[in-house]
């Protein structure tokens, strides 16, 4: 998969979480800022999302940042906003196991985003998502 197609999955996963997180507020009013916990991670999930469209486009904000930086910030912030919101319910079902397996798959999607934010997915793809692969070798 080459650089192209790989922005316009963000904006896609970005779409995708930003139609979640509406469709949610839509059916459910207020209540996920009932507790602090929630609301943070309605607020990550929404930032992860913004992110994720604006990095899909050229606009102006591409052009200052690059674009798979900005995917990479979105999956820091969707890494965060996991355990966030497991944590945020006392007593709730499967406890400290179900934390610890949040906890676990954001620090998985905190550390995709470093890497894209970083070394533009060099260690997660194989080689950095900035380059682009339909060119042959003898025309670089």
């Amino acid at each position: 998969m080459h650089a192209t197609t790989h922005r316009r999955l963000c904006g896609a996963l970005g779409a995708g979480l930003l139609a979640l997180i509406g469709g949610i507020l839509v059916l459910a009013g207020a209540a996920p800022f009932g507790t602090p916990a929630l609301a943070v991670q309605v607020v990550l999930v929404v930032t992860a999302g913004a992110f994720d469209v604006v990095a899909a486009f050229e606009n102006p904000a591409t052009a200052r940042i690059d674009w798979v930086r900005l995917s990479g910030a979105a999956k820091v912030a969707l890494g965060l906003a996991l355990p966030v919101g497991v944590g945020g319910q006392a007593g709730g079902v499967g406890g400290p196991l179900v934390l610890v397996a949040a906890a676990a798959g954001g620090l998985s999607l905190v550390a995709v985003g470093v890497d894209m934010w970083y070394y533009a997915g060099r260690h997660v793809y194989g080689r950095p998502l900035s380059v682009d692969t339909e060119r042959g070798a003898n025309e670089r």
